[in-house]
């Protein structure tokens, strides 16, 4: 191949790479066109040796593949259908965006473009939702793939994954707040606000709420320390003293929960956090039975019916449990939950060493790793297209910046 080729190429993927970043943020069908424009230039742009080497000398990268690897072999040994297996297996492949990405990433520029696409997109999205809120455009706007918009005021997103994207939106501008020494900083903490506000009141995604929640008590206390407790304590004493004038602030669906939980009746009534619970506890009693390998890749549906057939449950058909470590532990056993934690465990310690040359990229990457962390308790969030690619893509991007000289 030329060189020629190659600067065309190089040039084509990082054009891609910055508008799959924009797109997370954007209709679904985006960021799916995205990617396959992406897997194609990286087969056809050739430079494998020195891909292959990049991905070698990245252990996050290997712990992907790793990841991947299991559910492979588990597709394999599955005890769902043929069909079940190989859907399930096709979702978990944008794993593989994560390493490709890292080959091809190679300069700060590019992370650089590729945030700030996504950043720009998030703020569309979070503008739509206010400018639907004040009445300025229609409330249909961007609802093709939905039904109504009875989840808030969103577009392109339903209300888990719009409040998803909406929390990590709120962590990148408050550390913004915090790193920049600039009277930018007011402007991005001004952006933080307006997001945290947007996901607590605005679209009832409770995901994305709790995520929001945990990021407001983990920021002050990686940025300050022991110094952030006391802050903690006289906000603890006066939520107590004022818990009464203060609740109608807390949002709806949030504070309705354990209401769900106990009106919820298997036999007659469903609800949606109840749904959730006895999912996680079927799902448990299943693992019981299976806990070195699981049952492999896909097969919850057909095991899941099984023990429902043997239950007075309304709920009999569930592909996936709500929850991404019950669904690993479940599909791949006790091993293939410790390979999803060590990749959760190697982005982390990775976005400690990358923050030593570039403070902004490890804590975006922080932020990246806890947003799934958490979700990922209440959501199968690898099979999901939007919040999957968005850790995907965001995380390749962000772990591009990792090598042996800065490890």
């Amino acid at each position: 191949m030329t060189k020629a080729y190659q600067d065309f190429m190089q040039k084509l993927i990082n054009a891609v790479i910055i508008f799959a970043c924009f797109s997370l943020a954007m209709p679904t069908a985006w960021v799916s066109i995205a990617s396959a424009i992406l897997l194609f230039s990286w087969i056809i742009s050739g430079k494998y040796s020195e891909k292959f080497k990049l991905i070698y000398k990245n252990p996050a990268a290997i712990s992907v593949l790793i990841l991947f690897s299991f559910y492979c072999i588990g597709a394999v040994y599955s005890s769902g259908t043929i069909k079940e297996s190989g859907t399930f297996l096709l979702k978990y492949t944008k794993l593989l965006i994560i390493p490709m990405v890292i080959s091809v990433v190679t300069t700060k520029k590019i992370r650089h473009y590729g945030m700030n696409a996504f950043l720009f997109g998030a703020l569309i999205l979070l503008g739509i939702s206010y400018f639907k809120w004040l009445g300025i455009i229609p409330m249909n706007l961007g609802l093709h793939d939905m039904p109504d918009n009875s989840q808030g005021f969103l577009a392109f997103k339903n209300r888990i994954a719009h409040n998803i994207l909406m929390s990590f939106l709120m962590f990148v501008f408050f550390c913004k707040a915090h790193l920049e020494k600039t009277l930018w900083r007011w402007v991005w903490f001004f952006i933080a606000l307006l997001s945290l506000i947007d996901l607590m009141y605005l679209v009832g995604g409770r995901s994305g709420q709790i995520i929001a929640l945990c990021f407001v008590l983990f920021l002050p206390l990686y940025f300050y320390g022991k110094e952030a407790f006391k802050y903690f304590v006289i906000a603890v004493i006066s939520i107590f003293l004022l818990h009464k004038q203060l609740e109608p602030l807390m949002p709806g669906r949030l504070i309705k929960t354990g209401q769900e939980v106990s009106e919820h009746k298997s036999d007659e009534h469903l609800t949606s956090a109840g749904i959730r619970l006895e999912m996680y506890k079927n799902t448990l009693l299943l693992i019981k039975e299976s806990p070195l390998i699981g049952y492999g890749t896909g097969a919850l549906r057909s095991e899941y019916n099984k023990l429902a057939n043997t239950q007075d449950t309304l709920l009999k058909d569930v592909p996936n449990p709500h929850n991404q470590y019950l669904l690993t532990f479940f599909e791949l056993g006790i091993v293939g939950l410790a390979a999803f934690l060590f990749m959760f465990y190697r982005f982390w310690q990775h976005s400690n060493v990358i923050g030593r040359s570039d403070k902004h990229a490890g804590m975006f990457l922080k932020g990246v790793v806890l947003t799934i962390a958490i979700g990922s308790m209440f959501n199968s969030l690898l099979l999901d297209a939007t919040e999957g690619k968005f850790f995907c893509v965001l995380t390749g991007l962000l772990l591009s910046a990792y090598t042996k000289k800065n490890g």
